[in-house]
Order: structure tokens, then sequence, then C-alpha cells
């Protein structure tokens, strides 16, 4: 596939996930804009993806702090105009692990960073999305499935609602319901789970630092070059590929809701039972969530070993799968696209 002509912005691309998309997306041959909030960091990327792919072209965007909405309007003023076209925004920069603190808007700082932060650059850029037909893909994870959302409002205001997989779950409401929104539009709109791998990321949790779960992390997770393949598939696979079929006929846009993974998290134990667990739940659903949470613990363990085990050719497949049950929730997902609407001061409908 040639993505010649074609440009791409990837946010957090300094390092990890982001780093190995932006460059396979160059390598492909892609004008890449890079989003970070380390610009001088960014140059030492632009030089080892040019030497991993020569003539790559790779361009550094202003400095990017999604946890600052004044920071998020002024990186989209510079590609709104700076960058005629934009047909890719992997939406992949966000954070895990991170002291209390909520923005002068008072919304908690992981929600900010993970959720309104690329929320409002993607509503910044929608216009030109549309005119590029573009394809958006936002960077969630296996954890969404593990928790629900009380409502919109304190999943953004409250802290203990606003954890980090509280965030992946409303990264996979915002894909679907900015696919129902400018699907018939042109844009495609998708969330990619990377799977379990082994990033920096780790190294900020007090938890995750030192410990016997780290150990199985390195030992067992992927390395960053193999966690971006479902990103960077979902970045580019043709769209008509994947179309869901009713009846004999291609579903609307706004039914098309794709989310990617790849390898065993494609398992069905995985794919077709909910995570979450507790006392408002039930027994049922409890003891779904035990076999779910046993079922992805191994899963994690063994996915990556089986693909570098078998040189590559088993548990590599992507493809799209079921997500959680709340993220087909249109009223929640719209509730949500609408409070953070109001706390970006954007408009809830879309500017076309």
């Amino acid at each position: 596939m040639s993505l010649e002509g074609k440009v791409a912005l990837v946010t957090g691309a300094t390092s990890g996930i982001g780093l190995e998309t932006a460059s396979a997306l160059a390598g492909l041959g892609a004008k890449v804009i890079l989003g970070v909030r380390n610009t001088k960091a960014a140059e030492d990327v632009v030089k080892e993806i040019q030497e991993k792919h020569p003539g790559a072209k790779v361009v550094i965007g202003p400095s990017l702090e999604l946890i600052s909405q004044e920071s998020v309007r002024k990186f989209a003023e510079h590609i709104n105009k700076e960058f005629p076209q934009l047909h890719i925004l992997v939406n992949n920069a966000g954070t895990c692990f991170m002291e209390k603190n909520f923005t002068p808007d008072g919304v908690g700082g992981i929600a900010q960073t993970n959720h309104l932060g690329p929320y409002t650059l993607t509503r910044l850029l929608e216009k030109k999305l549309v005119d590029s037909k573009a394809r958006v893909v936002t960077v969630a994870s296996v954890t969404h499935r593990t928790v629900v959302l009380k409502s919109a409002l304190s999943f953004l205001t409250d802290w203990r609602s606003g954890y980090y997989q509280h965030t992946k779950l409303a990264n996979v409401l915002f894909a679907y319901e900015l696919q129902r929104r400018l699907g018939n539009h042109g844009v495609t709109s998708c969330a990619a789970d990377p799977g379990g791998v082994k990033s920096n990321i780790w190294d900020k949790s007090p938890r995750f630092k030192q410990s016997i779960e780290r150990t199985f992390i390195n030992a067992c997770y992927s390395p960053p070059v193999d966690g971006a393949k479902c990103v960077i598939h979902a970045a580019t696979v043709p769209w008509e590929k994947d179309r869901k079929v009713v009846d004999g006929n291609p579903v609307m846009p706004t039914y098309d809701l794709r989310y990617y993974s790849r390898g065993l998290f494609c398992s069905p134990l995985l794919c077709k039972l909910d995570g979450y667990r507790g006392k408002a739940f039930g027994t049922a659903q409890n003891i779904k969530g035990t076999i779910w949470g046993i079922s992805t613990v191994v899963i994690s363990l063994l996915d990556w070993p089986l693909r570098k085990i078998s040189g590559g050719l088993l548990a590599r497949t992507c493809k799209p799968v079921r997500s959680a049950t709340q993220t087909y929730d249109t009223k929640l997902a719209s509730e949500l696209w609408d409070a953070s609407a109001d706390l970006a001061k954007l408009p809830k409908e879309p500017q076309l």
C-alpha cells in the first residue's frame, strides 16, 4: 500500500506505539506530522525515522499538551493554517498514571489528557477531516471492558470516575459517535486496541515500576513495534474491506462501528463478555466478569509469545471485533459528545 500524497498526524509520537505508527506511515509514503509535547525529543525521532526510511517526510508540529485546552487550540490552529489536507489522524497520546489534579474547567487530569484533549483536537480539525475524507483512529485498550460510565459528566469531573480504564471506554464511545456524525460526510472513524505492550507507560506506575507483574509484562508483552501493528492496520485498511453486511446490504456509515483488535485479543471469550464486576451488577455479571478476567490474563501472557515463537505465523490477524456493551449506548455517546463540546466551548453539531 502506498500513502504517497497523503498527510497523517500522529499524537504522542516520541516513543512507543506512537513512534512506531508514525514511522510506518512515513515508510508508506505519507507526510507525517508529529504531535508531541517535547519537540526537542521529536527531532531525534525525525532522524530515526528518516534513517529507517530514507526520503521519509516527517515534520514536527508545535508543542501539544493535551492536558491544556489552550495548547490544543494553538496546535489545531497551526495544522489548519499550514496543511491544506489531513488524511489520517491517529489519536494515540495519553497517560495512564497521574496524581489527582483538575483543569481550570474542573475536568480530571486523566480524562482531560486521554479524552477531552483528543476530542477538542479532532473537533477543531473536523472541517479539514471532512474535506480530506480522512480516517480517524483512536487508540483504545482492552481495559475499557472492565468498567462502565455512570454518566458523561461524572466521568469528566469526578476523579474516581475518570481513571485510565474509564477514559479508554470514553475513547471507544467517541470513536463511534464520530463515525455516526461524520460517516455520511466521508470520514471513517474507528478504535484500535494494540493489546499488551511493554511501553514506557508502565514506568510511571508506582505499582508496576518494580513488581512481579512488571516481570511478566517485560517477559510476555509485545514490543511497541509489534503493538503498533493493529493501529497501523486500522489507519490504512481500505474501509470497504470490513464493511458490515445485513441481509445482503452494506450497512450505512452511521451503523458501521469498528473496534480493531489483533491476535488472541480477538478471542470470543474476551470480546463477547464484559469484564466489569461489583455489587451493582448481580451474580450473573460477576461470574461473567471473573471468567473474562481470567481469560484476559491468559491471553495477555500468551499473545506475543505465540506470535514470536511462530515467527509471526500465529495470532497475527487484525480484524474488527465486538467492543464492550456500553460502547454501543447511543444515548451515553451523545451525552459525552455534548458535555465535551460544552467544556471545549465548541458547537455540539459538526462545523462543516
